[in-house]
């Protein structure tokens, strides 16, 4: 599913990106998004939109399951920008997270909607978005942000694993959505986001707050070379994960969730 001429003037026309560059197929967005942050005078926010990945990666060694009709775009970033000072760039994938959610909960209102700490949104139980952030190699003040949505890729074709554990757009609203109206909707509100983030964190953290599908529940949290247990106690004013252990309570700003119940 190629993106016409249409939808990318239709993407010129919003107010967020200021460069675009279409691929019908790439390796990964996110590696030619690292690509043009090295070019001084690029253009930001510089959007790299594919009709298909071919090696989409998530954090760490997972892969991104992406087929024709999901939605994979990076974003070279510069947070100084809009006044986003260092100290709260690992925040960003807070903030893409919780874009991404409320856009695709606004277009399916019945389903349930959620966010799994720091960088999965969740739709009827199952993972329909991931977000990667990278700081690339041999430039500062640039981020990019990764961002795969499963819209129109329906998961009959998908493995069996997958279809347990992943959802798409499309599974649920039962018919094709606007692809492209879907991606104007997730630039507008991380516009949104990311702003309000460089003025009044405390406010992303408790909309964030209201979606995490963490709370309350016993999690298993892979920090480093150690496996943390305990009880969820949502995010703090920083962004970090709060787990209730034997040990006492503990804060985490980065991680990988490898359970929950």
């Amino acid at each position: 599913m190629e993106f016409s001429s249409a939808d990318v003037e239709r993407i010129r026309s919003g107010n967020f990106v200021r460069e675009i560059e279409v691929h019908s197929e790439i390796g990964s967005t996110n590696d030619r998004a690292a690509e043009r942050a090295l070019e001084p005078s690029l253009p930001c926010p510089c959007l790299i939109l594919a009709a298909r990945q071919t090696a989409g990666r998530g954090r760490g060694a997972n892969a991104w399951w992406s087929a024709p009709g999901a939605l994979t775009f990076s974003l070279v970033l510069e947070p100084r920008r809009i006044g986003l000072v260092t100290e709260r760039l690992p925040q960003v994938a807070l903030a893409s997270g919780l874009a991404v959610c409320e856009v695709v909960g606004e277009l399916l209102p019945k389903s349930p909607i959620g966010l799994k700490w720091p960088n999965d949104v969740f739709l009827s139980g199952r993972k329909v978005s991931g977000i990667l952030i990278e700081a690339p190699s041999g430039v500062s003040g640039r981020l990019v942000a990764g961002i795969g949505l499963n819209v129109n890729n329906a998961f009959a074709g998908a493995s069996d694993e997958l279809r347990r554990t992943a959802v798409s757009m499309i599974d649920i609203a039962g018919q094709p959505l606007d692809r492209t109206a879907v991606l104007l909707a997730v630039l507008e509100r991380l516009d949104t986001w990311l702003r309000l983030l460089a003025v009044d964190e405390c406010a992303v953290f408790d909309r964030w707050r209201r979606y995490c599908i963490l709370t309350g529940k016993r999690v298993r949290l892979r920090a480093g070379d150690r496996d943390v247990e305990g009880r969820c106690g949502g995010i703090d004013d920083d962004g970090r994960l709060l787990l209730s252990t034997p040990q006492g309570a503990e804060p985490h700003r980065s991680g990988t969730i490898v359970s929950f119940e």
